[in-house]
Order: C-alpha cells, then structure tokens, then sequence
C-alpha cells in the first residue's frame, strides 16, 4: 500500500485533488487508518486515475467523469457523451478564431494609424413587447419631424391605456440594403403588459437576435453617421452579414433638450458570412 502523499508524488497529482475524488467517489483509497484518518492506495489504481485524467484532459467536469467511469454504462451512452464534447470543442474553436480575427482587425488599425473612435460589441437582445408605427421618411437629414409625430403616435396610445412603465424609443429600419431616400421606418414604444392596438398603432413582440452589432453613439443626430460608418466597416473587416432590421434605441433623449448629451445605441443583426 501507498500512503497519499507518496501515490500523489507517483501519479503527479496533489494530495488535495486525490481527497477531492475520494470526496466524489471518482477514486476510493483502498484502506483508510481508523484512527488517523490516513488514506492508501494501490499501485493498481494508476489505472482508473489515468482515466480520470485522460477524461479531466478532454475537457469533461468531474461530475460528467463520474458517470463515464460507471462500468455498467452503455457503449452508446459513451459515444453520446463523447459527441457532444466533440461539439462543444468544435463551436469553442470557431469563437476563438473569431475573437483572433478581431484581434488581428484591431491591431491593423493601429498599424494604419486609425485609433477607434466606437468599440463595435456583440450581445444578444431579448424579445420585446411593443406599440409601434409606420411611416416613410425623405432621407436622413429631414427625418426628425416625421419620427416626432411617429413616436408621439406611438407613445400618446400608450399613455391612453394608463401604462406608466414605457422604455426608451426604438427606431427600426427594415431594409437591409441601405437607401438614400424613401427609407420605410417604425417607432417603437417597449411596453411591458399587453394592450389593444389602436387605427395607427399596433402592438406586437419585437422578435429576439442572437447576434447584435452594437455601437454607442454620444451627442447629436447630425453626427449618427460616423457611428454607421464604424459599425459598418466592423462588419465588412471581421467577415459578418446583416440579416435583419437596424435598431436605433435612444438611450438617453430629451425632445429639444441639449443635443450633445444624447446617447444612441445602434443595433445591427449579423450573422457570419458564408
């Protein structure tokens, strides 16, 4: 028999972790002094401790190594398990090599003397209740009475059904592809209960995105475009696609109040290229 700081030094493993799988039952000592509490093992437990090693190198949690050591378990199960690892390793590479490009995106820029002006962040967004309307607006520089009347559209039917919790206004624009004129656009008001609709507004579940590109823009409208540019040129370097409405959320607005404290999140969907 071997005392546990001598299997340790063999096996090359801490006294701590073999107490830890006796804890769990991955790895019993053989005997254990009554009076003293010391553990002992036996040379001929290398084996099962490599396989708890070899099962801990692949990445699997000591609870998943547990049901893998049970002898009485299907071959199939095996493979089931071994599958889904296979999987979560696969999908772990694939963000790696998409955080390394967007490393190697960020270290070109300041090879070209460009200091980012936005830091372009993905997340998800949640689905959203709201009310919302439809209009078309000329371009992008006169666009601000017709989303005026469009949000007080929106938010006036809201305030009509007594709802006192309301968020931040979103503009959506559906198209993909971007137009310079004749741009169809929606104000949205995120409730948080379920109202009617009414002629002018209707009330719906603005659908959940995996994948948001999302930019922060402080100050005026009149400068919204370089948070655009940025984010766009984000997507082009670091290989993405827009697959959905852009969301404009007017985190901190105030109708005349000073512009240059504004703050606008842009929210582009994207997907990976193929």
């Amino acid at each position: 028999m071997l005392r546990i700081s001598d299997f340790a030094q063999l096996c090359r493993v801490s006294p701590k972790a073999l107490r830890l799988y006796d804890r769990l039952n991955l790895l019993k000592p053989i005997a254990t002094d009554p009076e003293t509490g010391y553990r002992y093992y036996s040379a001929t437990q290398l084996s099962r401790l490599n396989r708890i090693l070899v099962l801990k190198d692949l990445g699997f949690s000591l609870e998943q190594i547990g049901q893998l050591l049970d002898e009485h378990l299907a071959v199939e199960t095996i493979r089931t398990l071994l599958q889904l690892k296979q999987t979560e390793i696969q999908q772990r590479l694939l963000a790696d090599q998409d955080r390394l490009m967007r490393v190697e995106n960020q270290l070109q820029q300041l090879e070209e003397g460009k200091m980012p002006n936005y830091d372009v962040v993905l997340k998800s967004a949640e689905s959203q209740l709201v009310a919302a309307t439809t209009g078309v607006i000329p371009n992008y520089e006169d666009c601000g009475p017709i989303f005026d009347r469009l949000f007080d559209q929106a938010y006036e039917h809201v305030a009509r059904q007594g709802i006192k919790r309301v968020g931040a206004g979103i503009a959506l624009y559906h198209d993909t592809k971007l137009r310079d004129q004749n741009i169809p656009v929606e104000a949205a008001a995120p409730i948080y209960e379920p109202i009617p609709n009414s002629d002018a507004v209707w009330v719906y579940e603005l659908p959940s995105v995996e994948t948001m590109a999302c930019v922060v823009h402080h100050g005026t409208f009149a400068t919204l475009g370089q948070a655009y540019n940025a984010l766009l040129e984000w997507i082009e370097r670091n290989h993405y696609q827009i697959v959905g409405a852009t969301r404009e959320v007017y985190l901190q607005y105030e109708r005349g109040g000073d512009a240059t404290q504004y703050v606008t999140e842009v929210q582009v969907p994207v997907e990976k290229a193929k």
